[in-house]
């Protein structure tokens, strides 16, 4: 072992470039939405007071935080996977069929997955709230999918009625949907899945992971890395994660701030 290891001033560096590195690619989806809901804003001011722009402002900003926490979670799972793969040359020079997942690995994938699977949870939980407070349904202290569903059909008047009709539809589709139909960029119940997994964890147990993957690195030695409902926990964790995307970004963005979705990266005035 190095004499005076520093363990504090290592840690802390690769803190700041797990940060560093997610941001680098997240922060593109944040300043989007900023920027649609303050063309919405500014085009609607007479339907909200002061307070009630500051709130929806307040809770838009709690959604792309727990985003980013998920994204911060999605990066450590990926760098654990793609450093095991970097083992593949000595696999192959030690003449191995199979890279093993070490108790090691395994607790740092747990934690990681965990987290990810309480801030992914806590971000619908948000974003349902903030869509409430947009379309000025019944206000909600804690929120479930039932209250949630019950405060949208509670909307009536206009322009927000055909709105959380739209909502509802997709939430009834694309996130709380059929696990039957077929998972496209994102499992159409991954909302479910997610709420389902989330209580798991905090009310009963440790979930347990499974090693049924069949990956193969060069068709050759088999990645014997933990699997959550057929997917190593990093895909799995990823389309969780684009189902959020897709949720608070490029389908619900549309519906919510009467703006179309603008593919690419963020420019000043991309709507004007």
């Amino acid at each position: 072992m190095l004499k005076n290891w520093n363990w504090e001033s290592l840690v802390t560096k690769a803190w700041h470039m797990l940060v560093e590195r997610t941001r680098r690619y997240s922060d593109n989806f944040p300043r989007k939405l900023k920027a649609m809901q303050d063309i919405y804003l500014r085009k609607n001011a007479n339907l909200y007071t002061k307070s009630e722009e500051k709130e929806l402002r307040y809770y838009l900003d709690v959604v792309l935080y727990k985003f980013l926490l998920v994204d911060l979670s999605l990066e450590q799972l990926w760098a654990l996977s793609m450093a095991k793969r970097s083992e593949l040359l000595q696999a192959l020079e030690n003449s191995l069929d199979r890279l093993d997942c070490s108790d090691d690995e395994q607790l740092l994938m747990s934690f990681a997955l965990e987290c990810a699977l309480f801030e992914s949870s806590a971000f619908l939980d948000v974003f349902m709230l903030y869509t409430c407070l947009l379309l000025k349904a019944s206000p909600i202290v804690y929120m479930t999918k039932s209250k949630f569903y019950r405060s949208l059909k509670g909307i009536k008047a206009a322009p927000f009625a055909e709105k959380a009709a739209g909502v509802k539809t997709y939430f009834d589709t694309k996130v709380f949907g059929d696990p039957k139909q077929p998972a496209g960029f994102a499992d159409p119940n991954w909302g479910d899945l997610v709420i389902s997994l989330r209580d798991k964890i905090a009310h009963r147990d440790r979930l347990r992971p499974s090693f049924d993957g069949d990956e193969r690195l060069l068709d050759k030695v088999l990645l014997d890395w933990p699997t959550l409902r057929g997917l190593t926990y990093e895909r799995f964790i990823q389309s969780v994660q684009s189902g959020m995307w897709l949720l608070a970004g490029q389908d619900l963005a549309p519906v919510l701030y009467d703006l179309e979705w603008k593919p690419g990266p963020y420019k000043p005035h991309l709507w004007q």
